[in-house]
């Protein structure tokens, strides 16, 4: 908008630097004689002028939570003061001017340097760039959902002097984080396998490691985001992974045993309570029979490889089965069902020619049903026992794994040998006479008035049998096993406080 501005008011600035004067001498009129100072009318017109000047205002994008927008672009706005002036001037120098003059400040208009298209623009791009991106290695795959990926952007100016999002490299290699911690595996040495009295046996192979490059992982997803911002599809990003290789490599070791495999392993969780002396009665046979050698053609036996059950060798009282009901603690060894179950399914499905074997008077669950093994030991001699017999041409290593967190823990056991092309199906189990258990809830006084304790967890009643085929590599007939177990109906019972 123009501005109108007064420059010849009276007792205004004019005045203050005209000076007029009708002079009269000896009966004679002098002519008035007019001074006009010229730079201080364009500095008064220059300082009355700046309070309706203002300068242009560049859009910007602004980030604020998740929403991206641009600010308001305005049109910068000053005015021609020589030119002014010089009118200004010009009219006001004349005797009979008048006492208030209007002349109009021509406007110079200055246009912002970045718009607001500039700016949407910008945020289209970065938009485009800030959705899901996947991260992948093989079948896996870790998703940075689209509010992690804006948080990666930034806005800079570029060479032309326009706005565009940039991505922070940085910013991304934190997030990847997680994406390290899920791939990174650490390099496993070539492990020799001992019998008991030190004699190498064979080698289990070494593993190779893998870390995430984070840094070219980081750089191949700004990669894809900048092809976003340019229009391009988003695709998920490969892991680039490098490989870590073992301290003693399987060849380095193969120079003093022969190369083994895993050939079978069955891991067993369950509850860390007094029913199997805090998980010590399932540990220490598992620790007993670690690094156990059978060469071919030897059996092993449950009694002999564990030796005397002592406290003195750290078994405690635990759990069994006392006719009609469950006793929580009593029996010397007692819950160390959960490692011999666990060994029998590792050698069952290494394909080893099995022998003795017993299933639980009620199926527990935490076992594959059909195929636990029990054990027991009378004061008679009586009792049940587990085995199997190494049939393969070359020795096998047992080696077992113990683990404990809280309230639980795991055994697992693990058979090693040289393949000899054998191969084991074991068939689902095949449930017949399936009767349903119950629970009863029954008021004792010997718990608090309102208190309940579980003495016993229900089991149905059944008979069941699993199949196990073991095939050589011309697909004979190595072992065909049935395993037939007759569970008892086992109602649960709740004891509540009268």
């Amino acid at each position: 908008m123009d501005e109108a501005f007064g420059a010849g008011r009276a007792g205004g600035p004019v005045d203050r630097v005209l000076s007029m004067a009708r002079l009269a001498r000896d009966g004679t009129t002098v002519q008035p004689r007019l001074t006009l100072d010229a730079g201080a009318l364009s500095s008064a017109i220059e300082t009355g002028l700046d309070r309706f000047s203002f300068p242009a205002v560049d859009s910007r994008v602004v980030v604020d939570g998740k929403q991206i927008y641009a600010t308001q672009a305005i049109t910068g706005r000053f005015f021609d003061v020589p030119t002014a002036a010089a009118t200004a001037y010009q009219q006001v120098s004349v005797l009979e001017a008048p006492s208030e003059i209007v002349i109009e400040a021509p406007v110079v208009r200055l246009a912002p340097r970045h718009g607001e298209i500039e700016a949407s623009v910008a945020i289209a791009a970065a938009n485009r760039m800030a959705t899901d991106l996947a991260v992948t290695l093989g079948s896996d795959h870790w998703t940075f959902k689209a509010p992690t990926v804006r948080d990666w952007l930034h806005y800079a100016f570029r060479a032309d002097g326009t706005a565009w999002p940039t991505v922070d490299q940085a910013a991304v290699s934190a997030s990847l984080a997680k994406v390290a911690k899920a791939i990174n595996v650490d390099a496993v040495s070539a492990i020799y396998l001992k019998s008991k009295s030190g004699q190498i046996v064979g080698v289990a192979p070494a593993k190779d490691g893998r870390q995430l490059d984070v840094a070219a992982t980081s750089a191949a997803i700004v990669k894809v985001l900048e092809g976003r911002a340019a229009g391009t599809s988003g695709t998920p990003v490969p892991a680039v992974v490098t490989k870590l290789a073992p301290k003693l490599s399987t060849a380095e070791a193969a120079t003093h045993g022969p190369v083994m495999s895993k050939l079978g392993t069955w891991k067993t969780w369950f509850p860390v309570s007094e029913r199997n002396f805090f998980g010590a009665n399932i540990w220490l046979p598992a620790r007993i029979i670690d690094w156990t050698v059978l060469r071919p053609g030897q059996r092993f036996e449950w009694w002999s490889a564990l030796g005397p059950v002592t406290p003195a060798r750290g078994f405690g009282p635990g759990g069994f089965i006392a006719g009609d009901h469950t006793e929580p603690t009593g029996a010397l060894g007692g819950g160390m069902c959960s490692s011999s179950t666990t060994l029998f399914n590792a050698a069952l499905r290494a394909g080893l020619q099995m022998g003795a074997r017993s299933n639980h008077r009620y199926y527990i669950t935490r076992y594959p049903l059909g195929l636990d093994a029990t054990v027991s030991k009378s004061a008679g001699g009586g009792g049940q026992t587990m085995s199997f017999t190494n049939d393969m041409k070359t020795s096998i290593v047992i080696r077992s794994f113990r683990y404990r967190a809280s309230g639980k823990g795991w055994v697992r056991y693990e058979i090693w040998g040289i393949p000899d092309g054998r191969t084991v199906s074991i068939g689902k189990p095949v449930v017949t006479n399936l009767r349903k258990a119950t629970t009863q809830t029954v008021p004792v006084s010997t718990l608090k008035h309102g208190v309940r304790n579980q003495t016993e967890f229900p089991s149905d009643g059944m008979n069941v049998s699993v199949t196990r085929v073991v095939r050589d590599r011309a697909g004979g007939i190595i072992h065909r096993d049935t395993y037939s177990s007759a569970y008892t109906l086992w109602n649960g019972r709740i004891e509540i406080g009268r």
